[in-house]
């Protein structure tokens, strides 16, 4: 047997050991890179992996609001109680409207404030650009119930 071959006999136990480091890093990235997705547009965001899932729903609340996106809001991230106390047309309607003045809306901090009472509490502090150029800052806390396994907005608690 060759030279080389020795030397790997030598140290089994150095090569298995960087083995699986390569093999731990490798699913260390396929995780981040397929659950580092948002769920609102399945857009890769690193920042959306370290969050919890209260803080993701609400990130993916802004990130439909700052699209429009009232289907998806109405779909998504409405209880299935509050859905049964408002006409899908309605909903879309008014929340299309509320909208219709902003521009685009940047995130600036969310921070998962616990649960509480059945809620999670989630604080958002975001800069809204309006149409006519005016920027405000918002500091809004998001209040979040679980439902069928997803976090979904309590919307009578949470102010738009």
């Amino acid at each position: 047997m060759g030279k080389n071959y020795k030397k790997i006999r030598k140290y089994p136990f150095l090569i298995f050991s960087i083995v699986l480091f390569l093999i731990t890093i490798l699913c260390f990235f396929c995780l981040i890179s397929f659950s580092g997705c948002r769920n609102y547009d399945n857009k890769f965001d690193i920042a959306y992996f370290f969050k919890t899932e209260p803080e993701q729903t609400a990130l993916d609340f802004i990130y439909s609001m700052n699209n429009h996106d009232a289907d998806y809001i109405y779909n998504n991230l409405l209880l299935d109680r509050d859905r049964r106390n408002i006409s899908r047309e309605k909903f879309l309607r008014e929340l299309t409207y509320i909208l219709s003045d902003i521009e685009s809306i940047e995130v600036k901090s969310i921070v998962y404030l616990g649960y509480e009472n059945e809620v999670s509490k989630v604080l958002v502090e975001f800069d809204v650009n309006y149409l006519n150029d005016s920027i405000s800052r918002y500091k809004k806390y998001i209040y979040l119930e679980q439902e069928n396994n997803r976090w979904k907005i309590v919307f009578d608690k949470t102010f738009i």
